[in-house]
Formats: C-alpha cells, sequence, structure tokens
C-alpha cells in the first residue's frame, strides 16, 4: 500500500518507536523505500547543530548503511527548518521524494533552557503535519506499557 514510506525523528523515545513501526512497514522484496528525516532548528536564520543532533545523525547514519547493506531501499535528509519550523521541513522532504505517507511519533522532544521537554499529549509537528503535509500522515503513540500507571 505504502511505497515509499518517511519517517521523521528527533531522537525522542517515541520517534524511535515510530522508526520502527516505519520499518516493519517497508518490504525490501516489493521495493519499498524508506526515507529517514531528522531536521535541525534554526537560529537568527542559521543552522543550530548540538551535540546530540550531531550524535543522533552519526546513529541515523549507522542504520541507514545497515538497512542499505541488507538490501532495504534508504535513505537519510537533514534539513535545517529556516521558516515554518520543522513540519514544514519534513512535508518538503516527503515532497521531494514523492512519499505515500509519514511517519512520526506523537510527541517529540523539546528543549527549553537546558530542560527536555514532552509535549503533553500530541505534538506541535505532527499537529502541522495533519493540518499541512498533503498526503497521509501515521502518528504513533507509544504503547501504554511504556507508562507508569
Amino acid at each position: 500500500m505504502f511505497e515509499r514510506v518517511l519517517v521523521a525523528v528527533d531522537g525522542s523515545p517515541c520517534a524511535d518507536y515510530a522508526f520502527g513501526i516505519a520499518r516493519a512497514m517497508v518490504n525490501r522484496e516489493l521495493g519499498h523505500e524508506l526515507t529517514v528525516v531528522h531536521v535541525a532548528r534554526s537560529v537568527n536564520g542559521r543552522p543550530l547543530v548540538t551535540a546530540d543532533d550531531l550524535d543522533l545523525r552519526e546513529r541515523l547514519g549507522q542504520t541507514v548503511a545497515k538497512l542499505l547493506a541488507e538490501g532495504v531501499k534508504t535513505r537519510m535528509e537533514t534539513p535545517t527548518a529556516f521558516h515554518g519550523g520543522p513540519a514544514f521541513a519534513i512535508a518538503e522532504v516527503a515532497d521531494q521524494v514523492d512519499a505515500d505517507v509519514i511517519v512520526v511519533g506523537a510527541s517529540g522532544v523539546r528543549k527549553l533552557g537546558g530542560a527536555v521537554l514532552g509535549d503533553a499529549v500530541l505534538g506541535d509537528v505532527p499537529v502541522r503535519l495533519l493540518r499541512n503535509a498533503g498526503r497521509p500522515v501515521l502518528v504513533i503513540p507509544m504503547p501504554k506499557a511504556c507508562f507508569d500507571d
């Protein structure tokens, strides 16, 4: 059904879980393609790439190389969100690769003053993608087993 799957990741547990779902959707025997996107933010018109971003990109690069070695058509895109935020950059990549679906975690990671904040219910990026991407968006929540009662 979905031959070209795009998954957006930010290093959060929810994004990692969404990546696993996206990977399971891709069938190498059928020639499906997986595009992995990590968006860097910008400040004052310049890319803001943190040490965490660099670490994540290195890990993603290794994962992409492993999938390519397994015969899965995979690519990694690392755009910078200059205007419109990460959702806009993700939607642009989806347009460029003609993705059939965008897979994204329900909530991600935001940093504010050194603190890591998870979005309360549904993150800003999934909501903006649902409104503006112009293609199916699969929003993946964390499984209930991951939450403490």
